[in-house]
C-alpha cells in the first residue's frame, strides 16, 4: 500500500502549487461483492485457489457464487481538491460491505410406479458484514476537450487509490459473529430431511486495499449534472467467513453431515452515482465558469 501512497503524492506534489479549489463529493453507491470458496491468502493480489463448486453429495449440488450484489444502497462523502490540468485528489469516508453467498439445490426422486416424482429445492444464504472504508483517491483526466463537452460527452478519469477498511463488530474467528446463527430448512423427500445452519464469523477489524477503476462526469449544454463511477476494490485480509453446515436425517435420525465454507476479503465492483459541490472558492454565480468544478 506504500507504493501506491506514493505515487499518489507523487502525481499531487506536481499540481499542489497550481490549486483551482476544493469541493465535497456525497457518493450512492451499490457494491457487488466477489466471494471465495477457498481460504484467500492474505496480503496476496488475488487468490490463486478459487473454485466454485464443492465435493458432490448424493443428496443435491453445492456451490458458491463468484459475485454477491449488495441488497441496499449505501451512503459516502468525499473531500478533494481540483488542479489547473483538471486531475482531482480526494479522500473520505464509505460504509461499505463483505459478502459471500452459498446455494444448495436438493433432490429427491422416487421412481416406483405409479408414485414417480422429482424434486428439487433451491436453497440460498448470503451476508453482509457492514464496515467503513477510508480512501484516498487520485482522478487521473483522460478526457476533457471542449468539442467532446458540446456533444455532451461525458469527461472521463482513469481512478486509482488506497486506504483501509474498518470493520466494528469483528471478532475471534472461534466465536460466530455476535453469536449469529441461523438454520434453514433445506427440503425435504420421503423420509428424509435436511437441515442447513449458518455462522458468520468477522475476522478482522482491520483490511487495507487497493482500488482502480474509472469515473465520468455527465454534462448538458456544458452544465455538470452528476457523475458515475464503476470501481474494483481488491482487499488483502479476510474480513468475514461463514461456515456451513448441512444435516441430512432419514426417519428424524442423523445420517450425516458436510460442511461449507465460504470468505470475503471484501473485494468487489463499487457502482457510483455521485455529484461534486464547490465549497472553497465560492461559486461566483456563472460569472467565471471556467473556475467551477460544475
Amino acid at each position: 500500500m506504500k507504493y501506491i501512497i506514493s505515487i499518489i503524492i507523487l502525481f499531487s506534489v506536481g499540481q499542489a502549487t497550481a490549486q483551482r479549489f476544493f469541493y465535497l463529493r456525497l457518493k450512492v453507491e451499490n457494491k457487488i461483492n466477489q466471494g471465495l470458496s477457498d481460504k484467500p491468502q492474505t496480503k496476496s493480489f488475488f487468490n490463486n485457489k478459487y473454485s466454485t463448486e464443492y465435493e458432490d453429495m448424493p443428496y443435491g449440488t453445492v456451490s458458491a457464487s463468484p459475485f454477491v450484489t449488495s441488497k441496499t444502497f449505501s451512503l459516502g462523502i468525499n473531500i478533494g481538491a481540483k488542479f489547473r490540468n483538471n486531475d482531482l485528489i480526494e479522500f473520505g469516508w464509505n460504509e461499505d460491505r463483505s459478502g459471500s453467498r452459498i446455494v444448495l439445490t436438493s433432490l429427491g426422486y422416487n421412481a416406483n410406479y405409479p408414485d414417480t416424482y422429482f424434486m428439487s429445492n433451491l436453497s440460498s444464504h448470503s451476508v453482509n458484514l457492514i464496515s467503513h472504508r477510508f480512501e484516498l483517491l487520485y482522478y487521473k483526466n483522460i478526457r476533457n476537450k471542449t468539442d467532446l463537452e458540446m456533444l455532451n460527452f461525458p469527461k472521463m478519469y482513469f481512478v486509482f487509490g488506497t486506504g483501509f477498511k474498518y470493520l466494528p463488530s469483528a471478532v475471534t474467528p472461534k466465536n460466530p459473529h455476535n453469536g449469529f446463527i441461523e438454520y434453514n430448512d433445506s427440503g425435504s423427500f420421503d423420509n428424509y430431511r435436511m437441515d442447513w445452519e449458518h455462522q458468520v464469523f468477522g475476522w478482522k477489524k482491520f483490511s487495507s486495499f487497493f482500488t482502480l477503476g474509472y469515473c465520468f462526469e455527465w454534462n448538458f449544454n456544458q452544465t455538470y449534472l452528476f457523475s458515475t463511477s464503476v470501481m474494483y476494490t481488491v482487499g488483502f485480509n479476510v474480513l468475514q467467513s461463514t461456515k456451513d453446515k448441512l444435516s441430512v436425517y432419514e426417519n428424524d435420525a442423523l445420517v450425516n453431515t458436510y460442511n461449507y465454507e465460504t470468505y470475503s476479503r471484501g473485494s468487489g465492483f463499487q457502482l457510483q452515482i455521485s455529484r461534486t459541490f464547490q465549497v472553497y472558492p465560492k461559486k461566483n454565480n456563472g460569472k467565471n465558469p471556467k473556475k467551477n468544478i460544475e
